[in-house]
């Protein structure tokens, strides 16, 4: 028992790890996504490389890497209880961001990981826990990143409005156990720390915009305008 419960965990960890925005980016573009705009693989900066279609695709594997986090769990171990379900998810979500297929020697001589900031591969793994959270979490942070184009701010929306989700459900019995609780708040921490460059930056207003949202259209026609007005003076 514990010898499959190991396993489990650890396939857990290697699914969330698989670099996929790396090999999208490197398939289509021979490009090593790490040395490009924000150097992450996830699907933002998939978009900047190659384009939309490449990154709705990397989205898509991402999320399906989260829900098969926890899957493999429930396929290895039978009846297997709710905290290791909330383990093998955050595990997924750990190997996203701090992908073991990608470690690189810096200046300071240390060897890091590298991955993504965890937005999809987070709800994927939200979902095959209870697979009605993608409409209280996914669709509204959706929303909120096709509006504001802050990459950064979606992906800890997206963390915490699983947690409030989450939270209501063990409150009121629908759940057994708080475990995704646990998970959520264990994730949306995670995530956090993956972004303090973001956070930085938002702080400082120089966080990127991606092109195709509201925010960005409004304020390239606002430069626009005020471009104009001082032609003509």
């Amino acid at each position: 028992m514990v010898l499959e419960r190991i396993i489990a965990l650890t396939l857990s960890y290697l699914l969330g790890a698989l670099p996929i925005g790396w090999i999208i980016v490197w398939l289509i573009a021979h490009k090593d996504i790490r040395y490009h705009a924000s150097g992450r693989m996830g699907t933002s900066n998939v978009i900047r490389m190659v384009g939309v279609p490449a990154g709705i695709l990397n989205s898509v594997l991402d999320f399906l890497k989260g829900y098969a986090g926890v899957w493999v769990i429930s396929l290895i171990i039978e009846d297997a209880p709710q905290w290791m379900k909330a383990l093998g998810g955050f595990l997924a979500v750990l190997g996203h961001i701090y992908s073991i297929y990608i470690i690189e020697k810096r200046r300071d001589g240390k060897y890091y990981f590298r991955g993504g900031a965890g937005g999809m591969t987070s709800v994927g793994a939200a979902v095959a826990f209870w697979p009605p959270v993608l409409l209280w979490s996914g669709i509204p942070v959706l929303l909120m990143y096709l509006l504001l184009g802050y990459a950064s701010i979606t992906t800890m929306s997206v963390n915490f409005f699983a947690l409030i989700v989450f939270i209501v459900r063990a409150a009121t019995g629908a759940d057994p156990g708080w475990w995704y609780v646990v998970y959520s708040v264990a994730t949306l921490l995670l995530v956090i720390d993956a972004l303090r460059p973001n956070i930085q930056r938002l702080q400082r207003k120089e966080e990127r915009i991606m092109r195709f949202s509201l925010h960005a259209r409004l304020k390239a026609k606002r430069e626009r305008e005020k471009q104009s007005k001082a032609g003509e003076e």
